[in-house]
C-alpha cells in the first residue's frame, strides 16, 4: 500500500499536511485508520500500527526512555510491570495523557524524564540503546543490567565503538564483571547465569562446540553443561526428539547436563544458583 510505504519512509509518523502533500487524499486517511493500517495519534499527526507505546510518548509530547525505549527497540529487559517511561525537553510545557492527546498528563500515569535534547519522531519513536542503559543503571540490579547490556549488543543496537566505552564504564562504576559482557548469550536468562559464574573461580565456556552433541550454552569445566531453555523450546515433536538425542549423547561422553527454564532463572534464581553449585561442589564439573 502506497501510502503506508510512505510513512515508513518518512520515518514511522506523518503529518497530515505531509501526506496530503504526496497525494493521499483525507478519504484514504481515515479509511488507513479505519482498517487499522494506521493509528491517529493526535491531531494532525498519523503513526504506524504496531508501536502503542511509541504512540503513548508521542502523546505526552516526547519519545520513549529507559526500560520502555529498551522494550521498543528488542532489548531484553526485567519480568514485571514497567511504567510508561518517557524523556521530554527541559522547557517542554502542557504534557498530554499518553492515551488521550486532547488531556492533560496526570501524575503516575507516565515516569518523565525532562532531559531530551532532541525528541524522536521516528520509529521507534525511543532514545538510544545506550542511552537508555545508562539511564537505569541504578535502578535495577547488576545482574539485570548485565543482561539488557548483553541483549542490546547481541542485537547490534549499540555501535562497536560506543560499546566498547559503555562496557568500560560499566566495569568500571557498576561491576568488574562488565568487562566479559559479549554476544554469545542467547538471551536474557542465559545472560543472569552467566554474570553469576563470572564471580566463581569455576572456568567455563559459553557456546562450546561439543562433537556429536554441537554448541551448547554453558559448558562448566571439563564435563557439566548448563543450558538454558527460552519459553519457546520444545515447541514441537521433532525438536523436542533432537534434544533429547543431543542429550543422549552428551551423557555417552562422559558429559552431566543441567537444564534450566527461562522462567526459573528469571523468577527463582536461587534455586538455579543452588543447582549449578551443587555439581561444582561434587566436582560434576571435572573429568573423572
Amino acid at each position: 500500500m502506497e501510502l503506508i510505504t510512505d510513512v515508513i519512509r518518512l520515518g514511522g509518523t506523518a503529518r497530515t499536511a505531509e501526506l496530503l502533500q504526496l497525494g493521499h487524499g483525507s478519504h484514504a486517511l481515515t479509511a488507513a485508520v479505519r482498517s487499522g493500517d494506521l493509528v491517529r495519534i493526535r491531531k494532525g499527526h498519523y503513526g504506524l500500527r504496531d508501536d502503542a507505546e511509541a504512540h503513548q510518548a508521542y502523546r505526552v509530547g516526547g519519545h520513549l526512555a529507559g526500560i520502555s525505549a529498551l522494550k521498543a527497540r528488542g532489548v531484553w529487559v526485567p519480568r514485571g510491570a514497567h511504567p510508561l517511561e518517557i524523556a521530554v525537553r527541559p522547557n517542554t510545557s502542557r504534557l498530554h495523557r499518553p492515551t488521550d492527546a486532547a488531556r492533560l498528563l496526570r501524575s503516575g500515569e507516565a515516569l518523565v524524564h525532562w532531559d531530551a535534547t532532541t525528541v524522536l519522531r521516528s520509529a521507534p519513536f525511543a532514545e538510544s540503546a545506550e542511552r537508555a542503559i545508562r539511564r537505569v543503571a541504578n535502578r535495577v540490579s547488576p545482574a539485570e543490567l548485565f543482561a539488557m547490556f548483553e541483549s542490546a549488543l547481541r542485537l547490534g543496537a549499540i555501535g562497536a565503538r560506543r560499546a566498547v566505552a559503555l562496557r568500560r564504564d560499566l566495569a568500571r562504576t557498576v561491576d568488574h564483571r562488565f568487562a566479559h559482557a559479549g554476544r554469545l548469550s542467547g538471551s536474557g536468562a542465559e545472560s543472569l547465569v552467566v554474570f553469576w559464574l563470572l564471580g566463581l573461580d569455576a572456568p567455563f565456556v559459553q557456546q562450546a562446540r561439543i562433537d556429536g552433541v554441537g554448541h551448547v550454552d554453558v559448558l562448566l569445566g571439563d564435563r557439566q553443561l548448563v543450558e538454558v531453555d527460552g519459553e519457546r523450546f520444545h515447541s514441537g515433536t521433532e525438536e523436542f526428539e533432537a534434544d533429547r538425542r543431543r542429550q543422549t549423547v552428551a551423557s555417552m561422553l562422559g558429559y552431566r547436563t543441567l537444564r534450566v527454564s527461562a522462567r526459573m532463572v528469571e523468577r527463582e534464581f536461587s534455586l538455579v544458583a543452588a543447582a549449578i553449585a551443587a555439581t561444582i561442589d561434587r566436582g560434576d564439573h571435572r573429568a573423572a
